[in-house]
């Protein structure tokens, strides 16, 4: 008997469980994954990043500004002490704005075919030059939701100009049809990794299916 799939089961078993209601069995198996994911991170990151920054970087090439900005990183762990808790907003500040800076900087490619993307023809045609009904109308709603979305973000306009206030009120139906795609999109990824967890309690620990 092969206990990786024995254990991985019985584990599966215990976190489905919680369909049923919250129990022990649950928070046992939800606190073990926890344990286990958090100290496998923790040493993999000791392992590829810290040890070799520390050991070849700073000590062996003399790379010390590689030290400031791990202090700098340390010192978002003093929001856990009361008393010097605001001084991890200096750091938390610092990597967002470096963080953002570099995405546009380095990185604005998916920002741009963002930008490119709205920008269509209302009319779609084949190669034959024959319009399209279907796609002209999708492109004509799809321009008047990103338009009326942006004007839902108007905040310097009184929505008292009926302009601006219908077409904010049908921006706000516009971004709540989007999160709810999203949000059916996330949905739909939960239904696969469950089929998953079937698929292996079925499959690989009851040899029921192959």
């Amino acid at each position: 008997m092969e206990w990786g799939p024995l254990l991985g089961g019985l584990l599966t078993l215990a976190i489905l469980s919680y369909l049923w209601k919250e129990n022990p069995v649950y928070r046992l198996a939800e606190h073990l994954f926890i344990a286990i994911a958090t100290s496998f991170s923790l040493v993999v990151n000791w392992d590829t990043l810290v040890k070799p920054t520390v050991q070849t970087d700073i000590l062996k090439n003399g790379r010390w500004d590689y030290a400031l900005a791990a202090i700098l990183g340390l010192l978002i762990y003093t929001r856990y002490f009361p008393k010097v808790a605001w001084i991890s907003r200096y750091p938390l500040s610092f990597w967002v704005g470096y963080g953002a800076g570099y995405v546009l900087s380095f990185s604005p490619a998916p920002l741009i075919k963002q930008i490119n993307d709205s920008f269509i023809k209302f009319a779609a045609t084949d190669k034959a030059g024959a319009l399209l009904v279907g796609s002209t109308i999708n492109n004509i709603l799809f321009f008047l939701m990103l338009i009326s979305a942006l004007m839902y973000f108007f905040f310097t306009v009184r929505r008292e100009n009926p302009l601006v206030g219908y077409g904010a009120s049908f921006g706000r139906w516009a971004i709540m049809i989007g999160l709810g795609a999203a949000f059916g999109n996330t949905v739909m990824a939960r239904i696969s990794l469950f089929l998953g967890r079937l698929q292996f309690l079925f499959g690989d620990w009851l040899h029921l299916v192959k």
